[in-house]
């Protein structure tokens, strides 16, 4: 077969297709069966139309490699021709439309041509390992290389655009990320909810009445990949007709999690179950994490990022699209974005909700029967009488303002619909359905303190103990350390839950017994917490952190009998010390006995010999300098008075003004005295001192240096250098305004009373005021009239003196003129003929009557007011001759129009030529 026409078959084969893969299976069978390609050689490249180029190749197994990347303005890398092939390819990562018709071109990477030969010397070596030619790998990086022809071909990953679906149950898609994280996407998410006891709204957003109590799938794997149910039931305490409180069992892996609600002391609180087994939350393994307050329990399938959030009145289940799309069942529906398939039996029959929710009652488990008998609907009222008007006030609260930053998230229609339904028909409390939209809310990160506006209705009452708050932290702190680290570090800082939490000050025990306390009870001195059995000293008592009762028990540190030295030495006198707790006695001088030591001078420090019992002193220079009794250390700036006294010295000098002083010391011993000076030094006016590192030979102080102040004069731009008086250095003064354009990249500055217009903006200018001593840069915007430049004479369009706004000469109704050559079945006129006709602009207007309580409209337009008939001769293909009437427009008029209903009427186009 001739393989040059086998190609073209091919393409006209594939241009015909709507499909991409019988296109990939066609080439493919051309590189197995007709050996068209050798190892490395082009098959194809192709554009799409839309920008983008499209390459194909056998590689080393002889299979066809893809390539997409933009189609740049000329090509990069030629090939060598020897047979043309025009076919467009497969990718892998942009979908092209097969609406869109694909051309050849010849893209950045590749020409139209391909080469038949094959060569060793395309082998790409600049990699490792060396690449074969028509070789792909992953670059990174959201890109790939090709070894094409020796040289290495980097592409971009060609990701799909990226479309937000509109998801059915009326909540925001939220953005995923791929594997590789080169190409995010929109996903729906599946999210069920239960309230209210009866009221259900499914993953896809299908709303329904449910008050049934036995136990119901409500989630259910149509094929088992994850091994996840969710199973509700009801559970009624036997010693109360009341307490019955819905209950989720969740089944995942080797986890059985148990949500409910347990009465104590007259209050019902949120339990959990692991496994049979009461856990306190927070609690988590490598499978779950459950947070919980004594209002929400939150529970998260962390590797499949599921969660169940269940309250006493409310609960609701979230699962991610991408794993359960199209696969779950049950009372919450099938998770898949549509709502005709929502509601199905366990044989696949699609119904309504209500009807199909019984059939998912879970086999071979009991039923509670009801007490009481059941309220009656409202739908066996006869179908004429008309209910009274019934607007609860509570329930408009989930449609204000206080609920408003959840509304585009969370949309509140089916419990608004639910908190009228009950309280008008059913007479019960409404706020489970403001507390269950306050919940969701709560789930998505939104807070809403909604409690306060319902006037004491749905407040929620804590015990003496706690207070309440709307947007607590979902992890309490408690007194355990490693219970915080391990539980308070992972919760988001927006993930709020309302509840009952200790008072500001108090701190909780534990999650076992729900006590605040002041202080925790294993703290030990140092604010660290102690281990159980720990043991440590404070305060000379032996203390323990005690296992049973978890509290510190302490007792007095005890001490060994120590014989009393003997202090037989002049001077010597026995005194009794603590050490560790305990008193210990030693031989110690007694002071008294000896001569007191001297007081040295500022500048000097007292050195001291030790003898048996008594002391030598002496007083020894510091090497520092003095000043105002305090003392300086070499390099440290000696304070200055900041203000003149008296003009500045002109050519100050290093100086050093010294006031000799002497004092006497005398030996312990009085065999002789020691005499030192002290010297001190007075700066002038505006003068910088610091302490120098040499010492005077003579006071053994060292010398202070002076230097003048040396004032900054230079200031920014729009500040002015002022002296001040008094002062030895003036300050820059803000002479002018400073502005920075809304770009933050220019500064300009605006002297007083001047403006300044940006050149890109001429609408806009900027002026500098000075009021009640201040500097204000004012802004002032021009506002331009309304300009159409249909309604301008041609040619007259330009700006006002400023520069902001367009304004043109308006063309008003009158009649226009152009020359024609008229033809009418192959008769055509001998010359040009003046044609005449009208355009222009005519008033029209649109506003509100008041008198008709509606809008008004006015339209006119331009047409003609006389015409006359003109003649005109038509010379015809075949030579004969023809007499041909048409009209000529004499003048016009802006003429009254009857305008379309509910629009006003476009402007008239005047006709350019």
């Amino acid at each position: 077969m001739d393989i040059t026409k086998t190609v073209n078959l091919t393409h006209t084969y594939a241009s015909s297709l709507s499909s991409w893969i019988p296109v990939q299976r066609l080439f493919n069978y051309l590189c197995f069966v007709f050996v068209c390609f050798f190892t490395g050689d082009f098959v194809y490249n192709v554009t799409d139309g839309l920008g983008w180029c499209y390459a194909a190749f056998c590689n080393a197994s002889c299979e066809i490699e893809t390539q997409s990347s933009p189609c740049p303005v000329t090509p990069s890398v030629p090939t060598t021709a020897h047979s043309t092939t025009t076919v467009f390819s497969t990718t892998t990562k942009a979908t092209i439309s097969s609406s869109v018709p694909l051309t050849t071109t010849s893209p950045a990477s590749f020409t139209s041509s391909t080469s038949i030969t094959s060569s060793t010397q395309n082998v790409c070596n600049d990699v490792y390992p060396p690449r074969q030619n028509g070789e792909s790998w992953d670059a990174g990086n959201c890109t790939t290389a090709t070894c094409i022809n020796g040289k290495i071909i980097t592409m971009p990953t060609v990701c799909p655009t990226m479309q937000q679906p509109i998801c059915t149950n009326g909540r925001s898609a939220a953005k995923i990320s791929d594997d590789d994280g080169c190409c995010p996407h929109y996903e729906c998410r599946c999210v069920c909810s239960v309230w209210c006891g009866s009221h259900y709204l499914t993953f896809d957003g299908e709303s329904y009445n449910f008050n049934e109590n036995c136990s119901y799938y409500l989630v259910k794997e149509i094929i088992a990949k994850y091994n996840l149910t969710v199973v509700v039931n009801r559970d009624c305490d036997p010693s109360s007709s009341t307490f019955c409180p819905k209950v989720l069992t969740v089944t995942y892996k080797s986890f059985k999690v148990v949500l409910t609600q347990l009465m104590s002391s007259g209050i019902s609180t949120n339990v959990v179950f692991v496994n049979q087994q009461k856990i306190y939350p927070a609690y988590s393994n490598s499978v779950l994490r459950i947070t919980s307050t004594d209002i929400i329990t939150t529970l998260e399938l962390q590797d499949i990022s599921a969660k169940i959030v269940y309250s006493g009145s409310s609960f609701s289940i979230d699962l991610p699209y991408s794993l359960f799309e199209g696969n779950t069942e049950g009372q919450c529906g099938t998770c898949d974005n549509s709502q005709s398939n929502e509601c199905r039996s366990p044989n696949g029959q699609v119904g309504s909700c209500s009807d199909t929710a019984g059939e998912w009652q879970v086999p071979h488990t009991p039923c509670v029967i009801p007490t009481t008998p059941p309220t009656p609907r409202t739908t066996s009222k006869p179908p004429h009488s008309t209910p009274p008007v019934c607007e609860p006030a509570v329930c408009d609260l989930l449609t204000t303002s206080l609920f408003a930053p959840c509304h585009k998230v969370v949309p509140p229609g089916p419990f608004v619909t639910s908190c009228v339904f009950d309280t008008c028909n059913l007479g019960k409390n409404s706020c489970c359905s403001l507390e269950a939209y306050a919940t969701e809310c709560s789930n998505e990160g939104i807070c809403i303190d909604w409690r306060n506006a319902t006037n004491g209705l749905c407040e929620h009452k804590c015990p003496s103990n706690k207070v309440y708050m709307p947007c607590g932290p979902s992890v309490e702190p408690t007194c355990n350390n490693g219970y915080n680290m391990a539980y308070q570090t992972v919760a988001s800082s927006n993930n709020t839950k309302e509840g009952c939490f200790c008072p500001h000050g108090t701190t909780l025990f534990n999650t076992v017994h729900d006590i605040c306390v002041d202080t925790c009870a294993c703290v030990g001195p140092d604010g660290k917490p102690k281990q159980l059995g720990e043991t440590w000293t404070s305060d000379c008592q032996t203390c323990v952190c005690d296992k049973d009762s978890m509290s510190v028990q302490c007792e007095p540190v005890q001490c060994q009998s120590v014989q009393s030295p003997n202090c037989s030495e002049p001077g010597q006198q026995l005194v009794n010390n603590t050490v560790n707790c305990c008193t210990t006695q030693s031989c110690e001088c007694n002071v008294n006995l000896c001569p007191p030591p001297p007081t040295c001078l500022l500048g000097f420090q007292l050195s001291i010999t030790n003898g048996t019992c008594c002391l030598s002193y002496n007083c020894v220079p510091k090497g520092v300098c003095v000043y105002n009794m305090t003392e300086y250390k070499p390099g440290t700036k000696i304070p200055t008075p900041d203000t003149l006294s008296e003009p500045p010295l002109e050519a100050p000098e290093a100086q050093s003004i010294v006031e000799q002083a002497s004092v006497t010391t005398t030996t312990p011993s009085g065999a002789g005295e020691i005499s030192t000076t002290s010297e001190s030094f007075t700066p002038g006016p505006c003068q910088e001192c610091y302490c120098g590192p040499e010492m005077d030979p003579v006071t053994k102080l060292n010398i202070a240096i002076c230097k003048p102040v040396v004032c900054n004069e230079n200031c920014s731009a729009g500040y002015e250098y002022q002296t001040e008086p008094g002062k030895c250095c003036g300050t820059c003064v803000q002479m002018d305004c400073i502005f920075t354009t809304p770009d933050n990249v220019t500064v300009h500055v605006i002297e007083v009373n001047s403006s300044y217009t940006p050149p890109n903006d001429k609408c806009v200018q900027y002026t500098c005021e000075k009021l009640n001593g201040q500097l204000v840069t004012k802004e002032t915007k021009a506002t331009c009239p309304p300009f159409n430049p249909l309604d301008c004479e041609p040619g007259t369009e330009t700006t006002d003196a400023s520069g902001c706004c367009p304004t043109c000469n308006i063309s008003l109704c009158k009649t226009q003129k152009e020359q024609r050559i008229l033809e009418l079945n192959n008769c055509k006129s001998a010359q040009p003929v003046n044609i005449t006709y009208c355009a222009g602009h005519c008033d029209s207007f649109s506003m509100y009557s008041m008198e008709a309580n509606t809008m008004v409209h006015n339209c006119e337009c331009c047409q003609e007011a006389t015409t006359s008939v003109e003649q005109v001769e038509l010379t015809c293909a075949d030579g004969s001759k023809l007499q041909h009437s048409y009209t000529m427009v004499q003048s016009c008029q802006c003429s009254k129009t009857e305008c379309v209903e509910g629009t006003t009427p476009k402007p008239q186009r005047r006709r350019r030529r």
